[in-house]
């Protein structure tokens, strides 16, 4: 009793097959992929901004609360106690100390003012591209820039992808950058 035996092995032309479709199927997945991790980040960034402006005003509230109307150092009830305040009530940093109604002192005054107002914030530094975010301090010292480093970006306020931007003037807080899907800074 002869049987013939069937192969059950692949041909090089399915093989061949299989592997062009995979290839397919991952030229359209990746793409995809790439804006889910650009969403992600500007998904996170909008969360920051919002704690942020979640904070200016809750600063400004206190402010209003404790009946000032003049510049405060070390407003009371927030946080430690360290942030400063402007002539309106927003704040302009951490060790601000007497003078005029500018963010911080120096290059360094917009950390103190990201540290001071958002929790377990996201690390910043003023003067290197070392951390998740990097600070610019413009706009006759009254604005603060806040530019996404995570994914490599080595912009400026003006050129960055991914930036948050802070204005002790009136409080607003924006996400703005050179991406497609944002408003320019």
């Amino acid at each position: 009793m002869n049987k013939y035996r069937r192969s059950h092995a692949f041909t090089l032309i399915e093989l061949t097959v299989v592997i062009v479709i995979l290839g397919v199927l991952a030229a359209l997945a990746l793409p995809r992929f790439s804006d889910l991790s650009d969403q992600a980040e500007l998904a996170q960034a909008e969360g920051i901004a919002g704690a942020f402006k979640s904070g200016a005003l809750t600063v400004k509230a206190l402010y209003r609360s404790q009946g000032h109307s003049v510049r405060v150092q070390n407003l009371a009830g927030y946080g430690d106690g360290t942030i400063d305040t402007n002539n309106i009530g927003y704040p302009i940093g951490t060790t601000k100390g007497t003078g005029n109604e500018n963010i911080g002192v120096g290059n360094i005054g917009c950390v103190g003012v990201w540290n001071g107002i958002l929790v377990d914030a996201p690390t910043v530094a003023h003067n290197n591209n070392n951390q998740q975010y990097r600070s610019y301090r413009h706009t006759g010292n009254k604005l603060c820039s806040y530019v996404y480093r995570g994914s490599g970006d080595n912009g400026n306020r003006s050129s960055g992808l991914l930036v948050i931007k802070y204005d002790s003037r009136d409080g607003s807080v924006v996400v703005c950058g050179q991406r497609s899907d944002l408003p320019s800074c």
